[in-house]
């Protein structure tokens, strides 16, 4: 991570369990029995702090660039990769994923689990980091660009429904 993020109140933040969220404002919080200057942080769902001084914290990154998301949208739009039908590799793909939160990791895996649909029926777990990563894609995706999720949603669909086509599905 770059040690020179200096993160301020308004700014977006991704945490690799959380994901994306504002920071709303600076508070005294009590940690380790001190009391340190944290940013909380306010996502859809939760609210988080962390130490201001904690800028290479490695759960906690800026949202992503504009270009960035042009590297996201083309990997979205490419052949998916239909790795092997095992599903302890895909499982064990979802949790480095999961550890990593990286914006392009995370549409490669949007991308090829979408496929996979199309191939076999997902797993619980599958079809809830499907659904996961999707929603995680979006948050950081409205918040860069200041679309409509609901717009970005249409999008997205697209480009999965793009990259479907390129899978050729055998008949046994």
């Amino acid at each position: 991570m770059d040690s020179n993020i200096n993160y301020s109140v308004d700014d977006w933040v991704v945490h690799s369990y959380y994901g994306v969220g504002q920071i709303k404002r600076v508070e005294v919080k009590p940690i380790n029995e001190e009391d340190m200057e944290c940013f909380k942080v306010k996502t859809k769902d939760s609210t988080f702090w962390f130490p201001t001084k904690d800028t290479e914290n490695p759960r906690i990154r800026p949202v992503a660039t504009q270009e960035m998301m042009k590297k996201v949208v083309g990997q979205l739009k490419r052949k998916p990769n239909m790795l092997d039908q095992d599903k302890t590799l895909w499982k064990k793909m979802i949790e480095e994923v999961q550890a990593e939160g990286d914006l392009l990791s995370i549409s490669m895996l949007v991308r090829d689990l979408s496929a996979q649909q199309i191939v076999r029926d997902l797993n619980q777990t599958e079809k809830n980091a499907l659904e996961h990563f999707k929603e995680r894609l979006l948050r950081e995706w409205a918040s860069i660009s200041q679309e409509d999720i609901e717009d970005l949603r249409t999008e997205l669909l697209g480009y999965i429904k793009e990259s479907q086509a390129k899978v050729k599905v055998e008949v046994p």
